[in-house]
């Protein structure tokens, strides 16, 4: 019996990966003719190749430079947003679905939140920044460009995003971060109990900049029947309704734990004083011990009242390797202080998405015009990401590739296989076999 080398099983599942996404895609590119498809998956894939724009992908592949671009920029921005927004969830809820029924304990350590942050696409070149502080927006302590904002889901080491918005940082009449974050929520909650989820069995996290009297009401369960409504609607669309999912009644009020970092100008009431969090935090240094199940981190919990809030739970700590005091605001369901740090600890892994995302994926290195081309680049690198965690996952059941990462899958794997050979004969329709080094110098 021959046992296959680890750059077959690379080889193997990359190939199984490209046949079963391009699967996943085609109902949410349905008008999309094949050929663009492919090159839609071949430019997202791309990164095993060392080619982290379009234009580099035509160099390396000899693909035409006027059709390549036109098939990227023939998706609409209506396509982008229902794949971006819509369509992963089809992706997270079959292995949410499965974690749900495990035991306490599985669920314990796998966290099950979801966390919202953003990044930056900067719209001007980095070098033009050190030149011009008013160019690059440096003036004003604000990037020109766009924020990315992701809600993901945290399943233990796996990251899904579940919804992912492109919004512009100036002009009139935008969206505040918590107004984004509670559309979130809402099309999550609507999404989840289509499929036959309770929001409530998951937490959400969040920096201070997404949380807000709306936000704390939403955890709260009083924005739950407003969503209700618009459950019907949402599961048409993305093909998540679940006939034997049991109704749920308006009455019921859902609630939901919401974990989320302070500020010191927040105002809050204890035990019948009102005092900004700064000055709470430095009452409380002495008050905080170690407790049950904070390993060895001093805490102190406490219930709070804000006019703006309302009633919260307030968990003052100080974060390992630090001596300053930090707090979090529980929102909705209490939890103790050892179950909201070890919620709040999952938090760390929307970083680790952004970071993949711009680091390893390059999601700075696209550069299409308008808003067509703004929503591909987020797509593609959305797409690049989705299959390298799935190969990720698939080989992790071998023994030779139990500690891979998708840095390595991405920079290690490739210099071992031949991966332009593997795509020529994969997307054989749209790479032509003549492509030379003499070519592409040209």
């Amino acid at each position: 019996m021959t046992t296959k080398t680890a750059e077959e099983h690379f080889t193997e599942e990359m190939l199984r990966a490209a046949e079963e996404f391009g699967k996943i895609l085609r109902p949410y590119f349905r008008r999309m003719p094949d050929e663009d498809m492919e090159t839609l998956l071949l430019i997202s894939m791309a990164v095993f190749l060392g080619a982290d724009n379009v234009y580099q992908v035509m160099q390396v592949l000899g693909l035409p430079k006027t059709a390549t671009y036109d098939r990227v920029k023939n998706v609409s921005v209506y396509c982008w947003r229902k794949f971006l927004q819509n369509h992963l969830y089809s992706i997270a809820v079959p292995l949410l679905r499965e974690r749900l029924t495990m035991s306490d304990a599985t669920k314990s350590r796998d966290g099950l939140i979801m966390a919202v942050d953003d990044s930056v696409i900067a719209r001007i070149a980095t070098e033009l920044g050190y030149v011009w502080k008013w160019w690059s927006g440096q003036l004003k302590r604000v990037a020109n460009g766009q924020n990315v904002i992701a809600l993901i889901l945290v399943i233990g080491d796996i990251i899904l995003p579940l919804d992912v918005r492109i919004v512009s940082k100036q002009g009139r009449g935008l969206k505040t971060k918590p107004e984004i974050y509670e559309e979130m929520l809402k099309a999550a909650e609507a999404k989840f109990e289509a499929a036959g989820i309770d929001i409530s069995r998951l937490g959400t996290t969040g920096d201070a900049a997404y949380f807000s009297q709306d936000i704390a009401a939403f955890c709260r369960g009083e924005c739950s029947e407003e969503a209700s409504s618009e459950s019907d609607a949402s599961a048409t669309d993305t093909g998540l309704a679940n006939e034997d999912a049991e109704s749920s009644d308006p009455a019921l009020l859902l609630t939901l734990t919401g974990i989320f970092r302070g500020k010191d100008n927040y105002v809050f009431e204890i035990d019948g004083e009102i005092r900004k969090a700064g000055q709470w935090r430095k009452n409380f240094k002495d008050r905080l011990t170690p407790g049950w199940g904070t390993d060895g981190q001093p805490v102190y919990r406490t219930e709070a009242v804000s006019e703006t809030f309302g009633e919260v739970i307030l968990v003052f700590y100080i974060p390992k390797g630090k001596r300053a005091v930090s707090y979090l605001i529980i929102a909705g369901r209490p939890l103790r202080s050892s179950e909201a740090l070890h919620a709040f600890a999952f938090h760390h892994r929307i970083e680790e998405f952004r970071k993949l995302l711009k680091d390893t994926l390059e999601l700075g290195a696209m550069h299409l015009r308008d808003r067509k081309g703004a929503h591909a680049c987020v797509g593609v690198k959305v797409i690049a990401y989705l299959v390298v965690n799935m190969m990720k996952q698939n080989l992790r059941k071998l023994r030779r590739f139990r500690n891979v990462t998708i840095n390595k899958l991405v920079r290690l794997c490739p210099k071992f296989v031949d991966v332009r050979k593997i795509f020529k004969e994969h997307f054989q329709s749209i790479i032509p076999n003549n492509h030379t080094l003499d070519k592409a110098l040209a």
